[in-house]
């Protein structure tokens, strides 16, 4: 129990208030050696009182000079504790620095003590002030040495050795001993807190690496929601420009049957009372060109709104309304839509989203025969299941594509109709990236030059949420 509060004690008188990790450490390895400076001179203070006691003729350091030393040594602590930590150090080198001197001038350039006293300084310079003034004070104390040495050896300076000639007591080993250990203990506190420091240098650094990972991580996962809110937007911006450019095909095949409807009414406006009976035949017939506006406006509405919904849905019955939404520009080009399915296919997902991908493909076949002069022009739609697999392939016997943009037709701004003013190089990116994201399926694509081109796309059939 008393060894416990003992402990407490001590820790408290030691333990630092500095705020800054570089001034903590100085100050704590500053309260450690006037901690144990105070009680070696305690010892010494001892030691030499019995040196006096037993021998007052004796010529050693005088009592009272080691008894000022433990004072100062109880101020310089005060000092530490207050918050003086620079002039608290400063003062301890200075006060270590006294004997030194004294020690080297009354005894000799080598007296041992003086000798471990300099090395003592040397190192409390590098621990508690800077480490440039570690250089500048073995230069300063090697100066003095050589200095000192030449005035005693020419007799300028008078040096007491009679201590040369005195068998060496037990109060010197001490005194070696205890300045040993002072330097051990110092050399030992630097070394503790360097290690403590570079134990704190690595786990921020580790703590740094983490977060510079999640930040990677966080930038990443951003940029991909970025991207992604690019390509929805763009795939929105395209859809708007495709359906632009079919606008006059789909307005041709809207006029029809409004032409149809107007020509039966008219017909029935015409017809005598006795003929009335045949007006129903005309009404059943403008009924039927009315309907197929509907389907077609149905379509076309369905694939210009931005819809996010999902629901099982037919994809025989949207390919064919997307064929529908293109005759005409089939039409125009000589081209011919043929479509075959192997069964009816349900699946549930977003049917406006398999649309749009059915309607950049078979566009894209129909350009392919911009450049050719031939009166075979086919695009064949085919649908089928392959191991709970759905498999859609639309194929072309046009211009094709070469061998070097094979790897490029899928990205962003690339196209290989750039040249007629008509190619975005954004249909067959977002077709990509709607079959990958929203469909969970791949697109493949073969392709010879002059010799046609097949879009193969595959994704898992879902029949429920």
């Amino acid at each position: 129990m008393f060894l416990h509060f003992m402990k407490k004690i001590i820790s408290q008188l030691l333990k630092p208030r500095s705020l800054d990790e570089d001034t903590k450490r100085q100050e704590l390895i500053l309260n450690i050696l006037l901690a144990f400076s105070i009680f070696c001179f305690l010892i010494i203070n001892v030691i030499r009182l019995i040196d006096v006691i037993d021998n007052p003729q004796d010529r050693g350091l005088p009592i009272i000079y080691t008894l000022l030393i433990l004072a100062f040594f109880l101020f310089l602590f005060w000092l530490s504790r207050k918050g003086w930590i620079r002039t608290s150090a400063w003062l301890l080198i200075i006060t270590y620095s006294l004997p030194m001197f004294y020690s080297f001038t009354f005894w000799g350039a080598d007296v041992p003590a003086a000798l471990l006293l300099a090395v003592l300084i040397i190192t409390l310079f590098g621990v508690l002030i800077s480490a440039r003034l570690v250089l500048i004070s073995t230069l300063a104390i090697n100066f003095f040495l050589i200095i000192l040495t030449h005035y005693q050896t020419t007799g300028a300076i008078t040096m007491q050795n009679y201590w040369r000639l005195e068998n060496h007591d037990i109060a010197d080993a001490i005194v070696y001993a205890v300045l040993f250990i002072v330097i051990a203990i110092v050399a030992w506190l630097f070394a503790q807190e360097i290690k403590k420091a570079l134990s704190r240098a690595r786990t921020s650094e580790a703590e740094l690496r983490k977060e510079r990972d999640l930040l990677e991580v966080k930038v990443k996962e951003r940029t991909k929601q970025i991207r992604q809110m690019e390509a929805e937007k763009i795939n929105q911006l395209y859809r708007l420009a495709e359906f632009g450019r079919l606008s006059s095909g789909i307005f041709h095949d809207l006029v029809n049957p409004l032409t149809a409807v107007s020509l039966n009414l008219e017909q029935i406006n015409s017809e005598g009372q006795n003929q009335i009976s045949n007006a129903k035949s005309y009404l059943q017939q403008a009924i039927l060109a009315t309907r197929k506006m509907e389907n077609l406006i149905i379509s076309i509405k369905k694939q210009i709104q931005q819809d996010n919904n999902s629901s099982l849905f037919s994809i025989n019955k949207e390919i064919e309304q997307i064929i529908q939404i293109l005759a005409y520009k089939a039409r125009r080009a000589g081209v011919q839509l043929n479509f075959s399915a192997t069964e009816k296919v349900s699946h549930y997902g977003n049917a406006v989203k398999l649309g749009q991908i059915i309607t950049n493909l078979i566009c894209n076949s129909i350009e392919a025969y911009d450049q050719l002069a031939s009166d075979n022009k086919l695009v064949n739609i085919k649908l089928a299941i392959n191991e709970e697999s759905v498999v859609i392939t639309v194929t072309d016997w046009g211009c094709g594509i070469k061998t070097e943009n094979l790897e490029k037709i899928f990205d962003h701004f690339f196209s290989t109709k750039q040249e007629n003013g008509r190619g975005l190089g954004i249909g067959l990116a977002s077709t990509r990236y709607l079959v990958e994201k929203d469909f969970q399926g791949q697109i493949k694509v073969t392709s010879q030059p002059g010799q046609g081109t097949k879009f193969i796309i595959n994704f898992p059939q879902k029949h429920e949420n």
